[in-house]
Parts: structure tokens; sequence; C-alpha cells
């Protein structure tokens, strides 16, 4: 089976660690990293970990990865060899423009800086993007669906391609926000499955959810068909699902694990389930529990 992860938005990450930061003064890195990042992009890492990692050898090699991504210019090509470095292959869709760069100051003391410019326009190469797909899409294979859409793709679009891919038979994850998300879940074709956070929940459903129990309320007002795994960061995370016409929601707690990074810890969660749920066939509850345990290990720093 095939698991294709869709990233509109990508990026070439840059973190710089300094001392201090100060207004108006010039600060000197003690370090650098470049690391090739957008949503999609880190759920399909945290997949090819798991499949590296896992002793499910008979289920790993039937599963076939592929990361789409629009990329362009020299930054373009800085983040597919990036990636080709890891271990990843990208499948690029050539763009005009210069794939974006996002920058992180990290002092030593105080809050971190972040400045991530807006996705890069794609142009008429969404058309190639949505071509690769459908012709890449079989029955019962997965397509994830993941991050912001640039400025010059509408936000209906993921719901749109969404569409198209299940009635080819293949299963459809969405893991966005805002009116992108909105409308993917009201649509008349909505996602299997959608992986907001409490916040993103909370701007899907217009209330603030303050309480486990408006959380579980909140996921199970949305469309019976769309399960839900909404997680809440260190807390655990609810998957909501339709049973036999009735929406339910069972609490998987998260084990207390020293915090090295947070940013992507999401997004390796996601990875984790799909591989479990979908790649190696695992049952619900095992699957967020093995997501629990590969996220609190990168959140760790393992």
């Amino acid at each position: 089976m095939k698991i294709i992860t869709l990233t509109l938005s990508p990026a070439v990450d840059i973190e710089y660690s300094v001392k201090d930061v100060q207004i108006g003064v010039t600060s000197r890195a003690a370090s650098h990293k470049v690391n090739a990042g957008g949503k999609g992009i880190n759920v399909c890492r945290a997949i090819m970990n798991c499949i590296k990692n896992s002793h499910f050898t008979e289920e790993n090699n039937k599963i076939s990865l592929m990361n789409v991504a629009p990329l362009g210019g020299a930054t373009g090509k800085l983040l597919s060899d990036i990636l080709l470095s890891e271990g990843m292959e990208t499948y690029a869709v050539p763009i005009k423009e210069n794939t974006r760069v996002n920058v992180s100051v990290i002092p030593d003391v105080g809050e971190s800086v972040e400045v991530n410019a807006p996705g890069t326009p794609v142009g008429e190469a969404i058309k190639d993007v949505e071509k690769l797909i459908l012709d890449s899409v079989e029955a019962g294979d997965v397509l994830i669906i993941a991050g912001s859409c640039p400025k010059d793709v509408k936000k209906s679009y993921p719901a749109e391609l969404c569409g198209k891919v299940k009635a080819l038979g293949g299963i459809v994850i969405i893991d966005a926000d805002g009116e992108a998300l909105k409308i993917a879940v009201s649509g008349e074709i909505p996602p299997d499955l959608i992986k907001p956070n409490r916040d993103e929940l909370s701007a899907l459903v217009e209330r603030e959810l303050l309480t486990e129990d408006e959380v579980v309320s909140a996921a199970e007002s949305l469309n019976e068909g769309i399960s839900v795994i909404t997680t809440m960061a260190g807390d655990g995370a609810f998957f909501t699902e339709t049973v036999d016409g009735e929406r339910k929601s069972e609490f998987f707690p998260t084990e207390k694990r020293k915090v090295v990074r947070l940013k992507g810890a999401g997004d390796t969660f996601l990875g984790a389930f799909v591989y479990a749920r979908y790649g190696v066939k695992m049952s619900i509850p095992d699957s967020m529990a093995y997501a629990a345990s590969v996220a609190g290990d990168y959140v760790a720093g393992e």
C-alpha cells in the first residue's frame, strides 16, 4: 500500500542558537541548523523513521512512501538534497519561485523568535501536483494533506482534492487549520480523519474549549464520517469515531517525558499513528499508544 504526503507550503528551516537577543544589536550565533520543514514532510519523516526502527519487517516491505511537494529555485533544491541525505526521496513538482525560508532565533535564556515566510506561490503547477497524486493513488492508499495553502491556492483545495482521491478509493487525512479545515469538514465528501490540537479544534467549532468534556463534545459534533484525533500537548489525546451510528471518544494518556523539543511533535504523532493504523494494521487503541510513545521519544530528543 502507498502512503502519500502532500506539503503545499514546504520550507527550508534555519535555526540559530544565540546567547541572547537584543534589539538593535547584532547577535552572533553559537551554532545553526538547516532543516527541511513543512507539516507533510515532518509526517513523512516520522513514518520513514517508524519503518526503519520497527520490527514489522513483512508489513514494512509492503509500504511505499511518496513525499510530494512543489519546490523551486536554489532553496527548493537545497530542501530536496537535505531530505535525500536523510534517506527520503521527494517527488518534487517544479515551481517558478524559490521555496520559502523560515528562520528561528533561539537564545540561551528567554523567548525564541520565529519568522515564517508565506507559502511560495505554486501557480499552474498545482495541476501537476494533482495529476501526480491522482495518477499514483489506488484503492486503499492513504493521502495525508498537511499544512497551509500558499496564497495562490484557494482554501477549498484540500477539500476538492479529498473528494477526487476518495472517488478512487483512497483514504484521506487532513492536518490543517483555519478556513481550509472548516471547508473540508463541512464538505459533501469529508476526509476520513483530521488531527487538530485543542486550539485548532476550538477555532473550528468557533468556541473556546476549556475542559476535556468540551473537547469531546466538539469533536463528536463533527460529521459522523470523520474520525478525529485531538492532541492535548503533554496531556494526551482523544480519538473520536462513529461506532454503530454513535459518536464515541476515548482518551489516551501520554507518559510524562523531559522536553527537549516541541515543534513537530504533533506531526510525529500523526505519522506514527498512520504507520501503525494503516501500514501495520494495528487496532486504534494500539495505534494511539504507539503514536504517543513515538512522539514522546521525539519530544525527549531520543
